[in-house]
């Protein structure tokens, strides 16, 4: 919780709600639950875990973003490079459910619809698990930021050619850092 005083300077900065990321594993599926605004913040933990996961022999993963209000390019680019490892794999399916009127936009906005399922959310809420299965809070995953984006734009740029072009940009300063960091 923020709180200001009195002698604390007004500030502008936005701050970023905290992400929460909860898992369940039923029936040889992995459901994934995002609350709050799906960005970077949640990347790295949400990689790692979806990663043990295949290792585990899993490959059918459920994303349940009906309280996901928002989401970044990065979780975006996490979602493409889950759907990309799984398509490498030759099996395995990513789905999204209950996905709000905006990020329905943003997902087709880059194109990503045509990767995975997106499902809108329409009436009641589709529940991916058995009633009253136990979700369990992925620990935030502090890491390397900069690989998390880097991989995540690399992700959305190789899944659509306009995505190439839109990200461009951030790829070339993302490649200089990292490159900077390894010369380091």
């Amino acid at each position: 919780m923020l709180s200001l005083t009195l002698s604390d300077p007004p500030t502008h900065k936005m701050v970023n709600p905290p992400v929460t990321i909860s898992v369940a594993c039923f029936d040889r599926i992995v459901w994934i639950q995002v609350e709050g605004r799906g960005n970077f913040q949640g990347s790295g933990s949400l990689k790692k875990f979806v990663h043990a996961m295949i290792q585990r022999g899993y490959r059918d993963f459920i994303i349940d973003l009906a309280a996901c209000d928002h989401m970044d390019s990065t979780f975006m680019g996490t979602l493409t490079g889950i759907s990309q490892n799984l398509r490498e794999l030759g099996q395995g399916n990513l789905r999204t459910l209950n996905v709000s009127p905006r990020n329905v936009a943003l997902l087709e906005n880059l194109g990503l619809n045509f990767l995975f399922s997106v499902e809108p959310m329409e009436g009641e809420l589709k529940m991916p698990a058995e009633q009253g299965a136990e979700l369990i809070e992925l620990p935030s995953e502090t890491g390397p930021e900069k690989e998390i984006v880097l991989a995540a734009h690399e992700a959305l740029a190789s899944a659509n050619p306009v995505n190439a072009n839109r990200f461009r940009d951030v790829l070339e300063y993302l490649k200089q850092e990292s490159g900077a960091r390894q010369g380091a």
